[in-house]
Parts: structure tokens; sequence; C-alpha cells
């Protein structure tokens, strides 16, 4: 379940908490799966990480996101970042991140709050969180 809080950056929640795998030129796992999905590395992307929370844990999750969520929105390479709640499933969060390419979220993952951040949530979570890219359309 680590590996896969990468992808959230989220959140993508998923990870020995945005350090690199072994070797220290080895790419994050985020990173290699958006590369396989983005034609421009450098184009602005979005994703949404949709997150089951144990029942009892969400007003932790949420709190924990609050110091994230300040601080990622001031990253030069973030366009946007929104924690999100289903009306409809109070254990389900949706997280839309967009950044200013692969290297935006690059420098992200490997901020002090994005670390923390997945480090405080992993264990909140009801199983892997499901990821979703998003682009604009050319």
């Amino acid at each position: 379940m680590l590996r896969a809080l990468m992808f959230a950056a989220p959140l993508t929640l998923l990870l020995a908490a945005g350090t690199r795998t072994n070797a220290a030129d080895e790419e994050l796992p985020i990173v290699k799966m958006l590369k396989s999905k983005l034609k421009d590395e450098k184009k602005t992307f979005a994703i949404l990480v949709t997150f089951k929370v144990k029942a009892g844990n969400e007003k932790k999750f949420e709190e924990a996101f609050v110091p994230c969520l300040a601080a990622t929105r001031k990253e030069a390479g973030c366009v946007a970042y929104v924690l999100n709640r289903d009306t409809e499933d109070p254990t389900t969060y949706i997280m839309y991140e967009s950044f200013k390419g692969i290297p935006g979220i690059e420098a992200h993952m490997k901020e002090k709050h994005t670390q923390t951040l997945l480090a405080t949530v992993v264990p909140m979570c009801d199983g892997e969180p499901k990821i979703k890219v998003l682009t604009v359309p050319e």
C-alpha cells in the first residue's frame, strides 16, 4: 500500500513516504507511472486520487491534510491541490491535484510536508487508493 500512495501526491498515497526506492537515481513509482501515460512531461496534468478511509478516521484524515494543502499550494509546480469528500460516502475522499508537468510532482514528492502527510494517512486508509491521470484535450 505504501508504494501505491506515492501516486497520490499524491497522494497519491502510497510509500516509504516519497523517498527514492533503492538507488539515488531511481525514479519514484508515481513518476514512472506518469511518464507511461503522459506524452509531454512538461505539460500540465491532473490526477484524481480516491481514498477509502477506515470508518472513524475521517476527522484525523482531514486534519492531516491541512498543513500539506497550504504548503503544496505555494509550490512553484502546483496548479491545484484540493481535498474533496464524497457526500454519499463520508469515508471516501477524492484528491484533485494538478502540476506543471512531471518536474512539478517530482519536487512535490520530495517535500517534507508531502512525506509527513503520506506517513500519517497511510495507516488510516482501507486498501490502496485509485489513481486517474487527466490531461487537457489538444
